[in-house]
């Protein structure tokens, strides 16, 4: 399969709302999507709901200047994607094949 790489550019982002939207845009996330990272990860994770299916990595680009919370929220993110990721291969041994970097 081949791995699609997505691209946010964070550097208009004001808000953690405009991360989130962001995000949802690059999934092909459903309207009704909901907006905590838990959100994010059932329908990364689970599966069948977004339009962009695994395996991808989204690369979030001009983060050098992101308001601190947004900044934060961006950070943590990355980590609960990770987690959930060696987490449900140690529990399940399923790989989701999807990563999530942070350049500046």
């Amino acid at each position: 399969m081949t791995m699609h790489e997505i691209k946010l550019d964070g550097s208009s982002w004001k808000t953690v709302q405009d991360f989130r939207l962001a995000l949802k845009i690059a999934i092909g996330a459903p309207e009704w999507h909901g907006d905590i990272v838990g959100a994010f990860l059932d329908s990364i994770f689970g599966g069948g709901m977004n339009a962009l299916k695994p395996p991808y990595v989204i690369k979030v680009v001009n983060t050098a200047n992101l308001v601190p919370d947004v900044k934060e929220m961006v950070h943590d993110f990355s980590s609960a994607i990770a987690r959930t990721r060696a987490r449900r291969l140690a529990r399940v041994g399923e790989d989701v094949s999807v990563r999530f970097e942070i350049e500046n």
